[in-house]
C-alpha cells in the first residue's frame, strides 16, 4: 500500500531521478527521469509532485494510488453514521448499550444496540472492491492449495494480493470467485503445519468464513480436525458450544463426505468410508443423478482394490506407488526439501490428487458407457517429464488397463436416469437413431414403437422434435403413413419448442408421399389446422384418411345386365369403334374380352410406343419415349439441365414432369426408390440405380 507522506519526501529529495514514481508503481515516468535528470527537468517536476502530494486528501491519494483500498473510508463513515442515528434520542425506559472499536487499517465494528426484544447489529467487516475487477475462476471444487497451479498467470497474481490483504485484515469483494476463497482456505492450514499455533488458525478461520461463508462449514471442519489431532479438548467444546460454529456444521460436512453419506446405502466398510471422504463431490450435472453417482463410487472402490492386489502381486503397495510418484513432484516440481514442512504437506496433497485423478478416470468410464460423450479433463499439471513417466506408467496404465475389465459390472441406467441424460445431453438420441436404422429389418412396426419409446426418453430434451424429422425422413420409403404421423409430431413440438424451426422434407420424399394433389391439398389442411389450434390428436386421427380409396360402392342390378346384353348384342364390337373415334390420331388400339356376362376387359396400347425391352431389364417395361430420355442422361453423363429435357420433351410431344414421373413410377417398385431426382436446374440418375436397371 502506498503511503502519502512516503511519497511526498521521495517527490522532493529523490524526485530529480524519478524514485517516487518507481514507489507509486510509474516505472515508464520513473525511467524517463532517469535519463534526462541531467536537464533538471524532472527535479522540477518532482518539486510540483511534492506540492501536489501534501495538498492532496488522504482519500483522493487512495483513490489514484490504492484502487484496493478507495472505498473504506467511504464505507466506514456510512456505518458510523447508521450507528449515531440508532443511538440518538432513546426512549427513557430502553437500555441502549453500544461498543465500538477504533478504525486504522480496517474498520472493525461489532456494535449491537438493543431495543425491547429487537437487535441492529453492525457489520463485522467492509468488503472492498478491487477495481480493475477480479480476475475471474470459473467455479469448481477445490480440493487442496495445489489447485492454484492450474490458475493463469492474472489469477495467481491477483490470489497473491488478496492473501496479502486478508492477512492485514483487508477484505477484497470477490464477485462470486469462491475459488480464491478455498485456495486460501487450504494456504492458511498449510501455514499451520509450519507454525502450529492453533489459536492462529482458529481466528482466521473464523475471520475467513465470516468474510466468505461459503467456507465456513468447511473451514469450522477442518479447524476440528487439527483440534483433535493436536488433542485441543476446550477448543473443540469451546467450537462445538458456540452458536455460530455450532456441531451441526461437521455434522454437515460429515455428510458432504462421500464415505458418510453413502455408508449405509452402498453398505460401506470402514475402510471403504476413509476412502470415499478423501474424495470430493465432483459437483457436475452427471454425478449430481444419484443412480450414476453410485455407480461411480461402486466403479471406484472396484477399482482401487484391484489396483491394491495388482501392485501386491508385482512384491509393492499402492501407498509406495503413490508416494513415489508424489515425492517427485514435490522435489522436482515444487523444488521442496525433504523431510521440510512444505514437504510433508506436498506429499499430502499430491497423494490426494492422485486418488482424485483416479476417480475421474471412473467417472469417464461410466459416462462413455452411459453413451454421455462429455469428458472430465484428467490431466496433470505436472511439467516435469520424469514425473509424467512415472505417473503414467505406475498408475494410470495400470487404471487404464483395469477399467475395461470392472466396466462390465456397471449397471445400465433406469428409466430415470436415462430421461436425465438425454436432457442434459441433447444429440444422445442420435446414437440410439443410428442403432435403430442399422439394424432396421423392414418390420415397420417394430421400428416406429422404438420410437415412440425413444420419444419418451427424451421428454425433457429440447430437441425432441428432431427424433421424429429424421424418423420421418427415413421411414417414408417403407411406410408412407408413418412418415406423415412422425412429420406431424415433428411439427406439433417443434411449435411447442422456444424456436419454430420448421423444416421441410426434401422434393424426393414428397412426391414420394403424395401421389396424387389430392393427397397433398389433404395434408396442407391436416398441418394448417395444427398450427392453428396445436391439436396433436385431431391432427393424427387425419393422417390415416389420406390414404384411404375413396370410392363409392356400386351395386349391380345383374338382370337389367343381362337384359341390355341382349337388346344390345354388338355392344362389343362397337366399343372400339366409338373409341377409335374419340382419337383422331389413331395413335392406340383398343382390344375388348368377354369374360363373362358381367365383365368386359379393355387393353389400351398405343401404337408407337412398342415395348423397348433390349437395353433393360425384363421387369420394366419402357416405351420408346422413356428408352430415348435414358438414352439422353446416358449420353449427358446422367446430368441433364431441365430446359434440355423440356426441349426433348417438347419434340416427343409429352409434358417434362409427366415424363419424369412416368419413368419414376416404372422403376418405384423395383428400385423401392425413384430414379431421376431434381436438384436446382438438374435432373440427375444415381449411376448405380442405371446400371441396376440395365441388361448387364
Amino acid at each position: 500500500m502506498k503511503n502519502k507522506k512516503t511519497a511526498s519526501f521521495l517527490a522532493l529529495f529523490l524526485g530529480g531521478i524519478g524514485i517516487h514514481r518507481f514507489y507509486l508503481g510509474q516505472a515508464a515516468k520513473g525511467i524517463f527521469s532517469l535519463i534526462f535528470f541531467w536537464t533538471y527537468i524532472p527535479l522540477i517536476i518532482g518539486i510540483i509532485d511534492f506540492v501536489i502530494f501534501i495538498t492532496m486528501s488522504e482519500e483522493k491519494f487512495n483513490l489514484k494510488y490504492n484502487p484496493i483500498i478507495s472505498n473504506v473510508n467511504s464505507n466506514y463513515k456510512k456505518e458510523k453514521v447508521m450507528t449515531q442515528k440508532l443511538v440518538q434520542k432513546p426512549a427513557s425506559n430502553i437500555k441502549v448499550t453500544v461498543t465500538t472499536s477504533d478504525y486504522s487499517n480496517n474498520y472493525n465494528d461489532d456494535s449491537i444496540i438493543d431495543i425491547s426484544d429487537q437487535s441492529y447489529t453492525i457489520p463485522a467487516t467492509s468488503k472492498l472492491t478491487y477495481n480493475t475487477g477480479v480476475p475471474f475462476w470459473a467455479h469448481h471444487y477445490v480440493y487442496s492449495y495445489s489447485e492454484i497451479n492450474s490458475a493463469s498467470t492474472e489469477q495467481k497474481k491477483f490470489y497473491g494480493l488478496f492473501k496479502e490483504n486478508f492477512l492485514s485484515d483487508q477484505f477484497i469483494d470477490l464477485e462470486g470467485n469462491s475459488n480464491y476463497a478455498f485456495i486460501l482456505l487450504f494456504d492458511l492450514l498449510g501455514d499451520f503445519d509450519n507454525h502450529k499455533n492453533i489459536s492462529k488458525i482458529e481466528s482466521q478461520i473464523k475471520t475467513l468464513g465470516q468474510c466468505y461463508p461459503k467456507t465456513k462449514s468447511y473451514g469450522v471442519s477442518f479447524l476440528i480436525q487439527k483440534m483433535e489431532v493436536n488433542s485441543d479438548d476446550d477448543g473443540l467444546s469451546r467450537l462445538k458450544a458456540e452458536d455460530k460454529y455450532s456441531h451441526q456444521n461437521y455434522n454437515d460436512y460429515e455428510y458432504w463426505r462421500l464415505g458418510s453419506r453413502y455408508e449405509v446405502q452402498l453398505k460401506l466398510n470402514k475402510e471403504e468410508v476413509i476412502l470415499l471422504n478423501n474424495i470430493y463431490n465432483p459437483g457436475n450435472v452427471f454425478f449430481d443423478i444419484e443412480y450414476c453417482s453410485l455407480e461411480i463410487l461402486k466403479l471406484y472402490i472396484s477399482l482401487i482394490s484391484a489396483l491394491k492386489r495388482n501392485f501386491i502381486q508385482e512384491g509393492t503397495t499402492i501407498e509406495a506407488e503413490f508416494l513415489t510418484v508424489a515425492d517427485l513432484v514435490a522435489r522436482k516440481h515444487y523444488n521442496y526439501r525433504k523431510g521440510s514442512q512444505n514437504y510433508k504437506y506436498c506429499i499430502e496433497s499430491t497423494t490426494n490428487e492422485i486418488y482424485s485423478n483416479i476417480f475421474k478416470h471412473c467417472e469417464n468410464a461410466v459416462r462413455k458407457f452411459y453413451d454421455h460423450k462429455r469428458k472430465l479433463n484428467t490431466d496433470t499439471y505436472y511439467a516435469h517429464e520424469e514425473i509424467k513417466i512415472e505417473f503414467d506408467s505406475k498408475i494410470i496404465f495400470k487404471v487404464t488397463e483395469l477399467l475395461p475389465l470392472l466396466i462390465s459390472k456397471v449397471a445400465l441406467p433406469d428409466e430415470a436416469t436415462e430421461i436425465e441424460l438425454y436432457s442434459q445431453n441433447t444429440n444422445r438420441w442420435k446414437i440410439k437413431f443410428e442403432e435403430l436404422i442399422a439394424n432396421y429389418t423392414e418390420n415397420s412396426k417394430e421400428f416406429i414403437d422404438s420410437i415412440h419409446s425413444l420419444a419418451l426418453l427424451n421428454e425433457k430434451n429440447p430437441s425432441i422434435e428432431n427424433i421424429f424429422f429424421e424418423a420421418s425422413k427415413f421411414i417414408s420409403k417403407y411406410d408412407k403413413e408413418s412418415a406423415l404421423t412422425f412429420y406431424v409430431s415433428y411439427l406439433y413440438c417443434d411449435l411447442e419448442s422456444t424456436t419454430f424451426n420448421n423444416k421441410q422434407l426434401t422434393k424426393t420424399i414428397q412426391k414420394n408421399l403424395f401421389k396424387t394433389n389430392e393427397q397433398l391439398h389433404s395434408f396442407e389442411k391436416i398441418i394448417g389446422e395444427l398450427i392453428k389450434n396445436k391439436d396433436i390428436d385431431k391432427a393424427l386421427e387425419g393422417i390415416s384418411n389420406i390414404y384411404k380409396v375413396k370410392r363409392k360402392k356400386i351395386q349391380l342390378n345383374t338382370a337389367s345386365i343381362k337384359e341390355v346384353q341382349k337388346q344390345h348384342s354388338g355392344t362389343v364390337e362397337l366399343l372400339n369403334e366409338y373409341l377409335k373415334d374419340e382419337f383422331e390420331d389413331e395413335k392406340i388400339i383398343v382390344k375388348s374380352q368377354e369374360i363373362s356376362n358381367e365383365e368386359i376387359q379393355l387393353e389400351i396400347t398405343k401404337k408407337d410406343e412398342k415395348v423397348l425391352q433390349s437395353a433393360f431389364v425384363s421387369e420394366l417395361t419402357f416405351t420408346t419415349i422413356h428408352a430415348a430420355a435414358l438414352q439422353l442422361f446416358a449420353k449427358s453423363n446422367f446430368l441433364v439441365s431441365q430446359d434440355e429435357f423440356e426441349v426433348f420433351a417438347k419434340s416427343k410431344g409429352v409434358f417434362k414432369n409427366s415424363l419424369i414421373e412416368s419413368i419414376n413410377d416404372t422403376c418405384y417398385e423395383f428400385l423401392d426408390d425413384i430414379l431421376i431426382e431434381e436438384e436446382e436446374d438438374y435432373y440427375t440418375i444415381n449411376t448405380n440405380y442405371f446400371q441396376k436397371i440395365s441388361i448387364k
